[in-house]
Parts: structure tokens; C-alpha cells; sequence
């Protein structure tokens, strides 16, 4: 009898501690309490141009700062920074060719977000498309046109 209640209260206790540890884990991983902070980057081709789109990959979220470095491909032809600061996203479009491109984000909650990769397009005998290789995991994602490359930026630390 003793050990059958033992066991309903312990099935009993189980249920909020469970509940709590789904509540805790994210915090305790570094994770964002908000989902929608995750941020995505998006590569996709023009006629002439790369744009580069970063925003929430869930939902619109007011990020505290979103940088993004792009440099040439022989890293003199061009180098530019863009920095917004209490912005939801950032576009850019740049001349086709290959770009390494930095990206730091850090949104309300102190997290950052850092992403350092090869933005490389082309051209071939089934028309054109865009890549971008991760240099950290060194994972590399090919698109054709009219498609573009989606990719969540992963947690990371800045420079």
C-alpha cells in the first residue's frame, strides 16, 4: 500500500518538474528566451547585383545592433562595413563576384550572433547561382536563381 503511494506521488511530482526544466533549459543553454531573436541571413542574385537580407527568422524582432563586413574578392576592390543600430533588419546589394562577409549581431537580451563566411556567385551551363560557405563548420549551401540561400546565423562571439 506504502509503496503504490509512493509512486502516484512520485508520477504527481514528476508533471511540474518536467514542466520546469522545459522552462529553465533554454536559459541554462544561453539560448534566447525569445524565439524570434534568432536571426536569419538571406543571399540572393539580381540581374547585376548579390542582396544580402538579415532579420528575425521567425518574427520581426528590434535587434540592437546588426553589422555586416563585406570585402572583395582580392579583399582592395571594395571593403565595406554596414552597421544598423534599433533596427528590425539590414539589406545590401553589392557588384556579383566573391565576398568574404562577416556578420555580428546582437539583440535586446545581450546575445550575439556571428556568422563568418563566403558569399561566392557564378555562372555555369545551368544558369546562375549563389553560395555561401561557412568558414567555421565549413558547410557550403548552392542555390539556383530565382532561389536564394536562407541560413540561421548562429550563436558566436565578435571580434
Amino acid at each position: 500500500m506504502r509503496l503504490e503511494v509512493v509512486r502516484r506521488v512520485a508520477m504527481v511530482a514528476v508533471i511540474p518538474i518536467l514542466l520546469a526544466l522545459i522552462l529553465v533549459t533554454p536559459g541554462l543553454m544561453g539560448r534566447p528566451a525569445v524565439l524570434s531573436a534568432i536571426p536569419a541571413l538571406i543571399v540572393g542574385l539580381t540581374d547585376t547585383h548579390v542582396v544580402i537580407d538579415i532579420h528575425g527568422a521567425v518574427d520581426h524582432y528590434l535587434y540592437r545592433s546588426i553589422l555586416l563586413h563585406v570585402q572583395g574578392e582580392d579583399n582592395v576592390s571594395f571593403n565595406r562595413t554596414y552597421t544598423e543600430y534599433d533596427s528590425y533588419d539590414l539589406e545590401v546589394n553589392f557588384s556579383r563576384g566573391t565576398s568574404p562577409a562577416y556578420v555580428l549581431i546582437a539583440d535586446r537580451q545581450r546575445n550575439t550572433y556571428a556568422l563568418n563566411g563566403t558569399v561566392f556567385t557564378g555562372t555555369d551551363e545551368g544558369g546562375d547561382f549563389v553560395s555561401i560557405t561557412d568558414r567555421e563548420t565549413m558547410r557550403t549551401t548552392v542555390v539556383r536563381t530565382p532561389a536564394d540561400v536562407r541560413t540561421l546565423v548562429p550563436r558566436g562571439e565578435g571580434p
